[in-house]
């Protein structure tokens, strides 16, 4: 019997994932989603991959999110890889690549980043599905379980990249440690900007309108920083609607089947 891949994807990383709490979406698209305690959403989902070389195989890439309560959530009725939920999403190989360059120690437990598997043969698919279980799975969820709240996420200082960083910097009132390092980063940051401009000839003239631009975009940068620390107006205002937003997310969840 014909099974589609959407289907062995759910039965077969659902007898991993499930124990663990992740809960299978009510979607019209795959997506295993867990809740921690401290409100960071963590997901699981897939893109289909086309293979160069063989029209007769097919393949799939595993896609990680992250996000917080407190945000706009991923829209789990379309693929992980739209550019909307890429501001939550990442495909495997990015998520390796950034885990790589951020964390002590790290060694990578993969060489593949795509699985394929002869189109119709239904063996082979849950093979390549095993092999992504063994190979790929314990390190996602084993970054899961160690960055499970924000102060854990914080820790890792934006070089994850992942889109909700300052959105952390803010709710764990850190916007002076935060600038402070903001500030070095970017001295370097200008001064290497500074340095290209001037090396190319086609831009010298532009050298002064440049500088300018960058200092006024860093001006702004901080003020919307220092405009939502404790006690200013934005900030009381932003854990207004932060509060309204995860609200809503639990209970958009809840109809998805997720038990917060």
């Amino acid at each position: 019997m014909k099974v589609s891949f959407p289907s062995q994807f759910k039965e077969s990383l659902g007898e991993l994932l499930i124990p663990k709490g992740f809960s299978l979406l009510k979607s019209r698209y795959p997506y295993f989603v867990r809740i921690t305690n401290d409100g960071i959403i963590q997901s699981i989902s897939f893109e289909k991959k086309k293979s160069d070389f063989n029209t007769e195989s097919e393949g799939f890439m595993l896609w990680i999110g992250l996000s917080l309560l407190t945000l706009p959530m991923t829209d789990y009725n379309c693929k992980p890889n739209t550019l909307e939920n890429q501001t939550w999403m990442i495909a495997y190989i990015d998520f390796i690549h950034r885990c790589s360059l951020s964390l002590d120690g790290f060694v990578k437990q993969d060489t593949n980043f795509s699985y394929f598997y002869q189109k119709g043969n239904r063996e082979e698919m849950v093979n390549a599905l095993q092999s992504a279980i063994d190979k790929q799975l314990p390190f996602i969820i084993d970054f899961f379980d160690r960055y499970a709240t924000k102060d854990d996420l914080y820790q890792l200082k934006g070089q994850m990249r992942f889109g909700f960083y300052q959105h952390l910097v803010i709710l764990k009132q850190k916007v002076d440690e935060y600038l402070e390092e903001r500030r070095t980063e970017f001295a370097k940051e200008f001064e290497q900007a500074v340095s290209v401009l001037e090396n190319n000839p086609m831009m010298r003239r532009f050298v002064e309108r440049e500088k300018i631009k960058l200092l006024e975009n860093n001006n702004r940068f901080i003020q919307w920083f220092m405009d939502r620390k404790i006690g200013e107006a934005a900030y009381e205002e932003y854990i207004i609607n932060a509060n309204i937003m995860e609200k809503k997310n639990i209970q958009l969840l809840a109809e998805l089947g997720v038990n917060n």
